[in-house]
């Protein structure tokens, strides 16, 4: 890697590391150490808890619990219409977007400070940057694991059934997933640029959990006479509440989900995953001197 020191500074000179179209063959060689930070982080998170993995089971299950006393009794007659919209206990609706939830929270959360936190390694070893916020959304993958199995119990104990339309699952999920790399990358970057990124991106998780369909139906919002019309247009520009409702659409209306709901945030993902790689493999070469 050439350097230049000119202007009296240090400026990177390796276009290979600015490449876009070298990422991938990057990543696939750094598959490793890519495995080795999310085992790392596992084992550091879970090695001295006494009941282990049980709390990825048991922060769910305490939230829900606690949404559902509220909106069972303190607001009873809402709790009725989110749950019995389509014939499904307002529990199992509030876990399933609790879950989906919970992870793009933690992951983005996560990803935002992966570089400052692991500034260390950074600095002192050249590896494929990429690396460390992919290992950070990837480590949240066990709680929502353990959450969906939690779900899928609760689903059928409750009286649900599973159809052919959970095989979208997947696919719904791959959507997910990428939109939460595209922004790992893109506030990860960002954070190391600008500290600021993190505060905002807190805040603005924050307020997304309430202006996503988490504890309510996409319905009330769409359907709500006293909401203005751009408002409910601003409000479904966020893909997370299309999402969440195409997770229950599949789950528990037994049915594929709405491709006027599905376009949006498919768009959204490849936009905000593109935008990230560009953004973050030009600033690669560079992240060191800023920490």
């Amino acid at each position: 890697m050439g350097l230049d020191g000119r202007m009296g500074g240090l400026t990177y000179a390796s276009e290979r590391q600015r490449q876009v179209w070298r990422v991938f063959p990057d990543l696939i060689r750094g598959r490793e150490l890519l495995f080795d930070l999310v085992w790392k982080d596992l084992r550091a998170r879970y090695r001295y808890a006494v009941m282990g993995f049980l709390w990825a089971v048991i922060e769910p299950l305490m939230f829900m619990l606690i949404l559902a006393f509220v909106f069972s009794f303190v607001f009873a007659d809402r709790a009725s219409m989110a749950g019995n919209g389509n014939g499904r206990p307002f529990s199992v609706m509030l876990l399933c977007g609790l879950i989906f939830w919970q992870y793009f929270a933690a992951a983005i959360t996560s990803a935002t400070v992966s570089l400052v936190d692991g500034r260390n390694l950074v600095k002192k070893v050249h590896f494929t940057r990429e690396v460390i916020p992919i290992a950070a959304c990837c480590v949240p993958l066990v709680n929502l694991g353990i959450g969906f199995l939690l779900l899928m119990v609760l689903h059928l104990v409750l009286g649900g059934s599973i159809g052919l339309a959970t095989l979208w699952i997947p696919v719904l999920f791959t959507v997910q997933f990428v939109l939460t790399l595209g922004l790992a990358l893109l506030f990860s970057c960002g954070h190391v640029l600008f500290r600021d990124v993190g505060n905002t991106v807190a805040v603005a998780l924050m307020f997304g959990f309430y202006a996503s369909p988490v504890f309510y139906p996409l319905e009330l919002v769409r359907h709500a006479g006293t909401v203005p019309a751009w408002m409910v247009q601003l409000y479904m520009a966020n893909p997370m509440a299309e999402m969440l409702t195409c997770y229950r659409q599949v789950l528990f209306e037994s049915r594929f989900p709405d491709p006027a709901l599905l376009v949006w945030p498919v768009c959204c993902a490849v936009l905000v995953f593109l935008a990230g790689l560009i953004i973050f493999r030009r600033n690669a070469p560079t992240m060191a001197d800023h920490l």
